[in-house]
């Protein structure tokens, strides 16, 4: 059974495991709705996503 506290053993970020998304979620401080926006415009790369999150922070209210 996978923890949901694990670090993904990938680079990159796994939009279809729940742990996965779990964890890049609190890692970025996003919901989920931001981290697939964010997935869709910088690809899988966790490097990527960070790079574009630096360059495109999501809107907070």
């Amino acid at each position: 059974m996978e923890q949901p506290d694990m670090i993904p053993q990938s680079s990159l970020i796994d939009l279809t495991r729940q742990t996965d998304v779990a964890f890049w979620c609190r890692v970025f401080d996003l919901d989920m709705a931001e981290l697939r926006d964010a997935v869709h415009h910088a690809g899988h790369e966790v490097a990527e996503v960070r790079r574009w999150l630096e360059r495109h922070p999501p809107a907070r209210h």
